[in-house]
């Protein structure tokens, strides 16, 4: 695993990576901490997007003293976690799991699970942002996280930056071939 990750880890960009390096390690979020963290995990800014601006301001910057306690935690209670945060999607929801402790809690999207399922000869093709929620959140707890705890890898963002290049890759290569046929 560490060369696959030493590899596809070079081939990974996104979009304005200090974003996330300047506000992840806080002990303390403010707003604008956790703000500058989910405009990095969006892409782009959120700024004018209605709905995923409202979300962020109504469901995850109105509780930042909520998320701050969360820090101080040794460990999370993952069903009152969920509970709490119930309303955000899969997607949100997992990375602000991550934000909170990002070295115990790897990032979620398409990408990820997608290499690992190429990785353990699943099908891959198929998995796109249209999956469910809950079907993100259960792969997420009942099989990536175990998956990664067991690894053992200590630089998560390395694990997500390599997984997300060869994911996008995977993705590309697929719509080449669809195209083809």
């Amino acid at each position: 695993m560490t060369e696959f990750i030493g590899h596809w880890r070079k081939l990974y960009s996104y979009f304005d990576d200090n974003r996330y390096r300047q506000n992840i390690d806080k002990g303390v979020f403010t707003t604008e901490n956790l703000e500058e963290l989910f405009h990095w995990k969006n892409g782009m800014t959120l700024k004018g997007s209605g709905g995923k601006e409202k979300s962020l301001n109504e469901k995850i910057l109105k509780r930042t003293d909520i998320i701050n306690q969360y820090k101080k935690f040794q460990t999370i209670d993952l069903n009152q976690f969920n509970d709490e945060f119930s309303d955000l999607s899969a997607v949100w929801r997992i990375f602000l799991l991550h934000t909170i402790k990002p070295t115990v809690y790897p990032i979620y999207d398409q990408h990820i699970h997608r290499t690992y399922n190429y990785l353990h000869n699943l099908d891959w093709q198929s998995v796109n942002n249209t999956i469910p929620n809950k079907t993100k959140l259960d792969f997420y707890y009942n099989t990536y996280l175990p998956y990664v705890q067991n690894l053992g890898v200590t630089d998560l963002k390395a694990m997500d930056e390599a997984f997300f290049a060869f994911g996008q890759f995977l993705n590309t290569r697929n719509q080449k071939y669809l195209l083809e046929k």
